[in-house]
Formats: structure tokens, sequence, C-alpha cells
């Protein structure tokens, strides 16, 4: 599978949103990715998600996974669900989009401390770092269902979702 076919597109089914990236922009403090969003599509415009969602670190692999999608997710109890902001790409068109990323990821450690306290680990985003993109989109947008009831689980717009598209961005050292 290349790096820019969305997952749940199988031959004969509708092609999907393609991605590529146009730049890699580092600041201090952030990375910045801006991604090409194609939609091959020439009779329906592709609604997808445009805000990350979760940054996760595959600790096997050293990927940074960037999810723009609740997929998979599991809802906090208790927490307050936020809908994510949404876009779209037009029939035969092409939408750049910039993602913001934090330049260091702090998540909690799996080990605990010596004397049993909670220990944070920092995970810097660098420029040997691989990070893959993960985007939900769907052919259908997205609109607030009023019927649905308030304390089901998993996000309210959870079936919306179509399928994903997904990038690979390698190392610098990779790109060069």
């Amino acid at each position: 599978m290349s790096n820019d076919r969305p997952t749940g597109t199988s031959p004969g089914e509708q092609p999907g949103l393609a991605l590529s990236l146009d730049r890699i922009t580092r600041r201090r403090g952030q990375v910045e990715l801006r991604l090409r969003l194609d939609n091959p599509r020439t009779d329906r415009a592709l609604h997808y998600v445009s805000q990350p969602r979760a940054i996760v670190r595959n600790d096997a692999t050293g990927t940074f996974e960037v999810r723009l999608t609740d997929q998979g997710r599991e809802p906090i109890p208790g927490a307050v669900h936020v809908l994510p902001s949404f876009d779209r790409v037009d029939p035969s068109s092409t939408a750049l989009l910039t993602v913001t990323l934090p330049d260091t990821i702090v998540r909690m450690s799996t080990t605990a401390g010596p004397n049993g306290e909670i220990q944070v680990e920092e995970l810097p985003l660098g420029a040997d770092a691989t990070v893959e993109v993960v985007i939900g989109w769907s052919d259908t947008a997205y609109y607030p269902d009023p019927r649905e009831r308030q304390g089901t689980a998993g996000a309210p717009h959870s079936g919306w979702e179509q399928a994903q598209s997904r990038l690979v961005v390698p190392p610098r050292a990779a790109q060069g």
C-alpha cells in the first residue's frame, strides 16, 4: 500500500483523499507539517477532520502517529468531549492543511518512580523522527444528530468517518 492511498479504499470503490507532504518547517518549540490533500473524485467533496486529536509514539518503531481522527480512541469517563474541526476538499481540487505540533511530546512513563510516584518522559520530535499522519474523512459532511443521547459511549461523530488516509513522513536524513 502506498503512503498516500486511503485505507478502506479497495478496487471498485471510489477513490479517496490522497495525502502528500508539501513542506516541513521547524521553528523554536514547534514543527509544522504542511500537507497537500487531493480529492480525485469529480462528483463529491471530501470532508475531513482538520485538527490533531492525538499524538501517539510507537516505542517499537519510534514512529510518532499524528491522529486527525477519533477512531480507536477510548473516551475518558467523565470528560467533556469536544468535536474536532472539519474542513473539505471540493471535487477535483486540492487543499493545503498546516498541522502544528510541539517539538517535544510529554507523556506518562510506563514505569513508576522509586517511591511509586508518576513519572513523565519527554520525547523529542526531532529531524530524525518518523511521523505518520492519519486523517479521517468522509464524502458526507458531519452534522450533529439532535436525536443522539447524551452520555453514550464514544464520540458523537465516531460513526461519520468513512475511511482514513495515511502519510508517512520519513526522517529528514531519508528525505534528502
